[in-house]
This record gives C-alpha cells, sequence and structure tokens, in this order.
C-alpha cells in the first residue's frame, strides 16, 4: 500500500493523544482514591500515572493496528484525503482575513442591534 507511511504515521499520532488522555485520567483517579502518585525512574514529570497511561495507550494502538477493519478504513481515509485539492498559503491567507472581516462586521452589527433594542426597551418600560 503507498500510503501506510501516513497511516502508521497516524497510528503514532493517535498513540500519543492517546497517551495524554489515558495519562490524565489515570492521574484524576488516582487522585480520588489515596494513591501515591510518585516519579518513576528519577524522573518528576514521569509518574505512576503517566506509566499507566502509556501502557494502556501503546496496548490500545497495538489493539487497533491488528485490527483488519480499522487497517482496511485508514487506507480508505488516506485514498480520499489524498483526492483532495488542498488551497495554497495565499488562497488560504486571503480566505481566512475574510473570515475574520466578516466576523467583526457581523459582531458590529449585531452588537449596534442590540444596544438599538436595549435603548429602546428601556424607553418604553422604563421612561413610561
Amino acid at each position: 500500500m503507498q500510503y501506510s507511511r501516513y497511516i502508521n504515521l497516524g497510528f503514532a499520532l493517535a498513540g500519543l493523544v492517546f497517551w495524554v488522555v489515558l495519562g490524565k485520567t489515570a492521574a484524576a483517579v488516582m487522585r480520588s482514591i489515596p494513591v501515591n502518585d510518585s516519579a518513576i525512574l528519577g524522573i518528576e514529570q514521569f509518574t505512576m500515572s503517566q506509566a499507566i497511561g502509556l501502557l494502556l495507550s501503546v496496548g490500545l494502538v497495538v489493539y487497533l493496528y491488528t485490527r483488519e477493519d480499522v487497517k482496511v478504513w485508514s487506507g480508505e481515509v488516506a485514498v480520499e484525503l489524498s483526492k483532495v485539492t488542498w488551497p495554497s498559503w495565499d488562497e488560504t491567507r486571503r480566505n481566512t482575513l475574510i473570515v475574520i472581516i466578516f466576523s467583526v462586521v457581523l459582531a458590529t452589527v449585531l452588537a449596534s442591534l442590540d444596544f438599538f433594542w436595549k435603548w429602546l426597551t428601556d424607553l418604553i418600560l422604563l421612561g413610561a
């Protein structure tokens, strides 16, 4: 398969995301029950909860990598992404600027309408 490099990179990135999420989850569980989340291997940032998250994420990635349906799905995603026509940097900058300007203009219009309706309701309710 010609996209296997990108598929493997995707599994590695997913493993890193799993490690962060599962490490934080393990830390929260260890805080909720009185368990000491001490440093391992003399490294202050690598705690028992991080080790648990690492082991769980490696196991999860290996499990997903060995499943044939996940490999087929990720291959199909890679093929579809290769068909996408990505915009150039100039198009991306121009479109981003258009979105920012439109958002500012729309926010200004909505704020002015909000202030107008507040003024009108205050005039009707408090001024009468």
